[in-house]
């Protein structure tokens, strides 16, 4: 398909209209969009008219018409035919519509901003040529392009160049002549392999084959070009395809995409007598021959280890029948001991903070990531005795190992983003909507699903939903698998001769505002709230038939019942710093906005579930005050100004730690008697038979400062006042007056599974098991518990201040809230950022545009191009100090850099260079960080340098400051060529969350505002199609519209605009003091 399209004019190379690409577009671009201005520059009358040119996996066609060149980037699967008839119906209408006004010398950069309504419609036609519409098209106006020159872009970029390298090309051809002789060796080596079925482990030059083990006679195709698609039929049996589980996603980091794939998981049990499994290892194939080589070998291997009986880490998917209670509860017995035994501080992920290189000292063994088994942690042998220890990332092989900062980051990613989803509570189900509660499933619950999870899922709660999308998108539908981070505990009791009940708690964590203990608190903008969990305690009961068999839990159980809970963090603006064991909250946003987004959040959950039932354990005083006080304020004022229905939403607030302080944790049955009238009118769902008998409506939602410790004590009581009340209703309970006791079994059997469930999410959210789990498991508090907690408090307080940053960053890459590049920058920063950080900043930077303007520009000045830059704010400096924005002003009489104070909302300084003595301007890489991959692309970083002749205008917001009398120049000024002395300032293009603005043009001025008055300021806009382009474009672009203005203002020197470096990469490393090398390397060696 066609990507991006580009129109130039061939004499300057002069933009004159593009496509608006979309980020991701845009991003990935941005390179080969840098070859296409390369190309600009080489292109003269003499060039060849119609031309292909291969560059990576991309083509770029360009076709010359009347001294304008037309330039499309398209797949390489893309039609060459197909690319050139659309390039044809660009030409036609571009020059219909403005034929001669292309080679106006004052035309500015995108003139012709409106075409790109037309490059769209045109790119719609031309991206199914499978439509009948596109083939008789291609039939009928199609010519044969047979003759077009196809071209490499090294051949192109080296036009004019000596013929030296004439003999350098000689060699690297011979070179590649043997490398394709042993390559066809090999080839037809496996030609005989396949033919006569000797066994060899292949890997197709043009991507993977995934077979899953679920479904052996389907095939999922990854070819490394990104397509995707699925093949059906009988059951492959090749040694080059490797057997998954399940496929996670696709994602895409700076060097390679990656699929993640399933490669372990085990059965947890089943509900409604649908399997379910927890996620316990998993694999990152890079899309990628030479690299994902080692990493598809190694699967193959361990493969056909696993398959001749030499070792098994999988625990047997088996499906256990009605009879078979003990073995049922033995397996489930032995899934939930992981989580009670796991160490929070000496397994792998206690070390997880550190470096690979550092963590790997602190291991029991090199080879406890790939073989499953941490045997340093608990002392035992077996494979299965910790969750976070039986896991199998593999994929520290997946990169190779070298010295460059970019393949060390990646690789941390890497096995960050494996580490998630092998040890953070991942579970799936083939044919079990795990997304949504029983009652919102209702007829699916029994009858099966109907239709793919991909379809009817709920996205709220699908983890995956963001690096699926290549699969839905494309070809592997049938492949997409939601997964759910959260907890899946299942558990089955005999309570009488003749009655089995199977109790399951289901855990699905929302992943909207996902995130870290201390990295996300309260809610953002949109009413998303960070660690919200729906929590659903199911209940299934089985009887004896008349005939005296037990009734199958897979076909029709006597009776299911359920019943949903919600926790999640105080609805409103709130944060709180990691910073010692107990930081103070802080109430981030206004009474209003507060108030907004609270009714927001309940609005919505109101909507889904029902009447909202507020039930807060924050302490009344104390350091939990402020924002436990905030939270009642928030509420009653969205009820008393009728932003929610005050019939919907009622506030319980109940101190935890006031009421059970001494360990008296036996009041907790307080709060649940006082709340009996609310579990006996919310009720719950109960199905029987072929119809539901009774629906729960309203659900409690619990919080106390991290909703986990205290809500899942609270959560777990009001389930087991639920439970029993369920028992009562169903006719089996033998003593309703005592209770859950008159069952031996069951009540600690529901005890174990919500103690495990509050260790799965606290896990997830805080990093250790949850406290007070003493309690939860065993209906009492003791000194033990206590200095498990005590405990517990510093490893959170350790891994807050050490790993959260970095999970943090990695969670919201997975989720789609921030680019890799942001992943890769947190490594360095070693702090994350809020999901609409980059919308919060770029609305900040437009206030400094429009102040700016409307304080420096004078009257009757028009704005040409406003921008925001970092700048050190000294003549003939290049240094930037500090990262504060400042604003580059680009008018019709002069250029303005202002220094812009984000916190006192004003200009405190600003400098005015008229374009009459603007003598020269230099654009090129301004290179002022050299500790990422990211801050090294001259591409990102890009500037200019303004040398003037005369003194300009400057002015300071303090009074008596004088700015020339604090210059300490850093080097000699730059000289004219007729010897003259020229100062300079230098100003650096912001790298993300760009604002470029304009005053409206003329002709829209006169459309819009047609009552002007001459002392009125235009309106200003924003151009957010350059605001999406690569900042070296947006350089060009400045510099094009200097050249324009100083052409209006007389006859520039042939020196004006210079291309060349401010800062180069190289120049930039060599400036480094010793201090900071050594520094780097610290950081590098601690944290990369």
């Amino acid at each position: 398909m066609v990507k991006s399209t580009i129109i130039a004019r061939v004499a300057d190379g002069l933009p004159l209209a593009a496509s608006m690409d979309d980020e991701q577009i845009e991003s990935e671009l941005a390179g080969y969009k840098s070859q296409a201005k390369a190309i600009f520059k080489k292109l003269n009358t003499q060039s060849e008219p119609r031309c292909s040119i291969e560059s990576g996996p991309y083509y770029l066609h360009y076709l010359l018409d009347q001294g304008v060149c037309f330039l499309c980037i398209c797949d390489k699967a893309f039609p060459r035919k197909a690319a050139f008839s659309y390039l044809d119906e660009l030409v036609r209408e571009f020059n219909m519509s403005y034929g001669e006004e292309a080679h106006k010398a004052s035309l500015r950069p995108y003139a012709f901003m409106k075409f790109d309504t037309f490059i769209q419609k045109t790119k719609r036609i031309f991206e199914d040529s499978r439509t009948q519409q596109n083939l008789s098209k291609l039939n009928e106006d199609l010519r044969d392009v047979t003759q077009i020159m196809t071209k490499n872009m090294e051949d192109l970029l080296w036009r004019g160049d000596s013929l030296d390298r004439m003999n350098t090309l000689t060699d690297n051809l011979r070179h590649h002549s043997e490398k394709y002789r042993k390559d066809t060796w090999k080839l037809n080596l496996e030609f005989l392999y396949r033919k006569y079925g000797i066994p060899a482990a292949i890997l197709l030059g043009t991507g993977y084959r995934l077979q899953s083990v679920d479904s052996p006679t389907s095939t999922l195709v990854l070819r490394f070009d990104g397509q995707v698609f699925t093949e059906t039929g009988s059951k492959v049996e090749d040694q080059q395809i490797v057997v998954v589980h399940a496929v996670v996603g696709i994602f895409k980091l700076e060097q390679h995409s990656y699929v993640l794939a399933v490669t372990d998981s085990h059965l947890q049990g089943t509900i409604c007598g649908k399997d379910i499994y927890e996620v316990s290892g998993v694999c990152a194939l890079p899309l990628d021959y030479d690299s994902g080589k080692i990493v598809f070998q190694e699967l193959l291997q361990e493969q056909t280890t696993t398959a001749s009986g030499d070792k098994s880490t999988a625990v047997p998917r088996k499906s256990y029948s009605t009879g078979d209670v003990a073995g049922l509860a033995a397996a489930q017995l032995e899934n939930s001991s992981r989580v009670d035994m796991n160490d929070d501080l000496t397994g792998e992920a206690g070390f997880r903070w550190l470096s690979p290189q550092i963590s790997r000292m602190f291991r029991p063994s090199k080879d406890s990531l790939v073989s499953g088994t941490e045997d340093g942690a608990t002392g035992s042998s077996t494979p299965q005795t910790e969750r976070e220890g039986s896991a199998v990332v593999e994929t520290s092989s997946g990169v190779r190992k070298t010295s460059t900062s970019l393949e060390r980051m990646e690789r941390r990613v890497v096995e960050e983003i494996a580490r998630v989803f092998s040890t953070s509570g991942m579970f799936y189900a083939f044919d079990y909507d795990l997304t949504r509660s029983l009652q919102a499933k209702d007829r699916q619950v029994i009858d099966g699903v109907s239709e793919p999870l991909a379809c009817i899922a709920d996205r709220d709660y699908w983890f995956n939903w963001h690096i699926q999308q290549p699969l839905l998108t494309g070809g592997g539908l049938a492949w997409a698998l939601p997964l759910v981070q959260g907890s899946v505990q299942i558990g089955r009791c005999q309570i009488s001769k003749d009655d089995v009940v199977q109790i399951s708690v289901v855990s699905r964590r929302n992943w909207r505002r996902i995130g870290m203990r201390y990295e996300r608190r309260g809610a953002d903008t949109n009413g998303n709230v960070a660690n919200f969990v729906e929590t659903e305690q199911i209940l299934e009961l089985e009887s004896k038939q008349e005939s005296g068999q037990h009734v199958d839990v897979g076909a029709h159980p006597t009776h299911i019942a359920s019943f949903v809970q919600t926790r999640g963090s105080m609805p409103f603006l709130w944060t709180q710093t990691g910073a010692g064991l107990h930081p103070a909250a802080v109430v981030a946003g206004t009474d209003d906005s507060n108030a907004a987004t609270c009714a927001q959040h309940l609005q919505h959950e109101i909507s889904r579930v029902g009447r909202q039932v507020l039930v807060s354990l924050v302490e009344h005083g104390g350091r939990e005050a402020a924002v436990g006080t905030a939270y009642a304020g928030v509420v009653g004022r969205c009820v008393a100004s009728e932003m929610v229905d005050a019939r919907m939403v009622r506030y319980v607030p109940w101190d935890f730690h006031h009421e059970t302080r001494g360990m008296r944790y036996e009041n907790v049955q307080q709060l649940v008697e006082q709340l009996r009238g609310e579990i006996s009118g919310m009720g719950y769902y109960w199905h029987a038979g072929n119809a539901p008998l009774t629906t729960q409506h309203g659900i409690f939602r619990v919080n106390c400062m991290d909703c986990l410790d205290r809500t899942n004590v609270v959560q777990s009581a009001i389930a087991r006042a639920v439970f029993n009340e369920q028992l009562v209703r169903l006719g089996v309970h033998a003593a309703p007056e005592l209770g859950l006791a008159a069952h031996p079994g069951l009540e600690p059997t529901l005890n174990r599974l919500w103690a495990n469930n509050g260790d799965y999410i606290s896990r997830q959210y805080a990093g250790t098991s949850a406290m007070k789990g003493d309690f939860t498991r065993t209906g009492r508090r003791n000194f033990g518990g206590m200095v498990n907690d005590a405990t517990y408090s510093l490893a959170r307080l350790w891994i807050n201040t050490f790993r959260d940053y970095f999970s943090q960053a990695v969670l919201d890459f997975l989720v789609g809230n921030h680019a890799a590049a942001a992943v890769f920058r947190t490594l360095i920063d070693l702090r994350s950022r809020e999901p609409d950080q980059v919308r919060q900043m770029a609305s900040a930077r437009e206030t400094a545009v429009r102040t700016s303007v409307a304080i420096v520009v004078r009257d009757g000045e028009r704005v040409q191009l406003a921008c925001v830059v970092q700048s050190p704010m000294a003549l003939d400096s290049l240094k930037i100090a500090a990262a504060a924005d400042s604003v580059l002003i680009l008018t019709d009489a002069a250029v303005y850099v202002c220094s812009y104070c984000d916190r006192q909302q004003k200009v405190s300084e600003f400098l005015r260079i008229g374009l009459s003595v603007l003598a020269r301007v230099q654009y090129g890489a301004y290179i002022t960080d050299t500790r990422t991959p990211q801050c090294l692309d001259p591409s990102r970083n890009h500037g200019v340098v303004l040398s003037f002749a005369l003194a300009p205008d400057h002015h300071s917001s303090s009074p008596g400051y004088e700015f020339e009398s604090s210059l300490a120049a850093t080097q000699p000024f730059v000289s004219s060529a007729d010897g003259e002395k020229l100062h300079f300032i230098a100003c650096k293009v912001a790298t993300e969350a760009q604002v470029v603005m304009q005053h409206t043009p003329d002709d829209a001025e006169s459309a819009a505002q047609p009552t002007l008055k001459d002392s009125e300021q235009p309106a200003l806009v924003r151009l957010t199609r350059l605001e999406n382009q690569a900042p070296d474009l947006l350089t060009e672009c400045l510099c094009s519209a200097m050249l324009s203005l100083k052409l209006a203002h007389g006859d520039p020197s042939s020196q004006f605009i210079t291309d060349a470096p401010i800062i180069s990469v190289a120049a930039a490393k060599q400036s480094k003091t010793l201090v900071e090398k050594m520094t780097t390397r610290l950081h590098s060696a601690l944290w990369i």
